[in-house]
């Protein structure tokens, strides 16, 4: 099976997976994604078709400009972990975030080191002055 621009451990497998949690990281600056993404959509708990996984190149706004403007050649696309339902491929991608720090680690230069905006739909980013690290 074609991994399309995924990079895995093993050969991803759609048909005994829900979905997967992936990383997408630009090469030149270091600032990555973390989001999941399902192989097919559903409807009345069947599968109605397989979704455009294999191309796919993430939610975030900022991530797609950055990847027009720098080229898809500038981009690693990294599959983190697969999972067999819609509930834990959602704990996944959540846990993962928070695990990563995704909405307050920062890169050397003071940028932030993700393009995550939100946690399971919370649009909330901290002000970099109230980051615990920097409160001592």
């Amino acid at each position: 099976m074609d991994n399309g621009h995924w990079t895995y451990h093993t050969q991803l497998t759609p048909s005994l997976h829900f979905g997967f949690v992936y990383q997408i990281t630009c090469t030149m600056t270091g600032r990555s994604y973390i989001g999941k993404k399902q192989y097919h959509s559903y409807r009345k708990g069947r599968v109605v078709q397989e979704m455009d996984w294999r191309n796919y190149t993430g939610s975030s706004k900022g991530l797609n400009t950055d990847i027009k403007k720098l080229g898809k050649s500038k981009f690693t696309f990294t599959v983190l972990k697969e999972y067999k339902t819609r509930g834990w491929l959602s704990y996944g991608e959540c846990n993962t975030q928070h695990k990563l720090d995704t909405l307050t680690k920062r890169l050397p230069d003071g940028s932030r080191a993700f393009y995550n905006r939100q946690i399971l739909a919370i649009k909330f980013v901290p002000s970099i002055k109230q980051h615990p690290e920097l409160c001592k």
